[in-house]
């Protein structure tokens, strides 16, 4: 286990490499001056070269990479050209709100690990047939536009026939995860971004629980079971339940980037405070350092999540270990 930690985490290294390259590659692909756009529009030639040499801009690319890697190793994320502000100070403010969403968003997602056993043990039925076809439709639809139909909906339809605004449609009340324990505003402006984004993610985990099931109730240790005189129950719960769950939460594990990206369209879509509004509106800014954060603190998240995901699989079944 040890050496298969070290190797991991070697390989993290290399990943983490990756990342700074990436992360630096899409500062520059975004189109745009940010010296002419923190200059104004008016402003003079000589204005704008002033301001790109004070941001370095003027210097050789690997140079820019140099220094942009020794700041990330002094833990330095640079500062918000648009606002003046520490970009690290930001993602420490805008992260609650997106963890908290995703956090949310996870444990409605585990749903579809109960919808898509019973699928599997209803093969052919209606149910069986009804759940699939949900699935499958749901799973085809665009993030941002299931959250526009939610708006459309419970924000909008439902306050016309009820006459109460139950689920407000932008905004976020006081965070969840913090001290101060969250009113129902503050539960009501999460409920729909994380159903929203959690809703296609139990579409994609119940149609994989459903195929992992089938899988393992055809095994032969399992007609074995059976064939002993053991309850179709205890069949289920104590020798299939264990077996089917294992890749399906590796899946969903290894799913949580899937659940960042799709958090930056829901936090615009919903006008929602967090990493993935900051984001947007850096694009649109041409923040060039806000957007680098952002998109560095996202891809840490899912390249640690997926490092713990390897590890306790790898606990689980020490046969990953050694093909490892």
């Amino acid at each position: 286990m040890v050496t298969y930690v070290i190797r991991r985490l070697i390989q993290l290294v290399i990943v983490l490499i990756g990342v700074t390259v990436i992360t630096f590659v899409i500062m520059f692909a975004i189109p745009g001056d940010p010296a002419q756009q923190l200059a104004g529009k008016n402003a003079t030639p000589e204005r704008i070269a002033t301001i790109r040499t004070q941001l370095g801009l003027d210097q050789p690319i690997y140079i820019q990479y140099y220094r942009f890697v020794g700041r990330l190793v002094r833990g330095d994320l640079g500062e918000s050209y648009q606002l003046q502000k520490p970009v690290l100070q930001m993602i420490v403010e805008n992260a609650p709100n997106t963890i908290q969403l995703a956090v949310a968003a996870v444990l409605i997602e585990l749903l579809g690990i109960p919808l898509g056993i019973y699928s599997a043990l209803r093969q052919f039925t209606f149910w069986d047939t009804a759940l699939t076809t949900t699935a499958l439709i749901i799973w085809g639809i665009p993030v941002f536009v299931l959250g526009v139909f939610m708006q459309w909906l419970f924000g909008l339809k439902l306050q016309e026939w009820t006459g109460y605004n139950v689920f407000p449609l932008t905004g976020a009340g006081d965070n969840v995860l913090g001290v101060i324990p969250a009113s129902w505003s503050s539960l009501a402006t999460l409920i729909l971004p994380a159903v929203t984004l959690g809703l296609i993610e139990v579409a994609y985990i119940s149609y994989m629980q459903r195929a992992s099931m089938l899988e393992v109730i055809r095994a032969d240790y399992i007609r074995t079971a059976r064939a002993k005189g053991v309850s179709e129950g205890m069949v289920v719960r104590k020798h299939a339940f264990k077996n089917a769950v294992i890749p399906v939460m590796t899946i969903a594990g290894i799913d949580l980037g899937a659940l960042m990206g799709g958090a930056i369209l829901t936090e615009t879509v919903f006008n929602r405070p967090g990493i993935g509004l900051m984001i947007y509106q850096a694009i649109g800014a041409r923040d060039l350092p806000v957007v680098a954060g952002g998109v560095l603190f996202a891809t840490l998240v899912y390249v640690f999540a997926n490092l713990f995901v390897d590890l306790g699989y790898a606990w689980v079944d020490p046969r990953i270990r050694l093909e490892g």
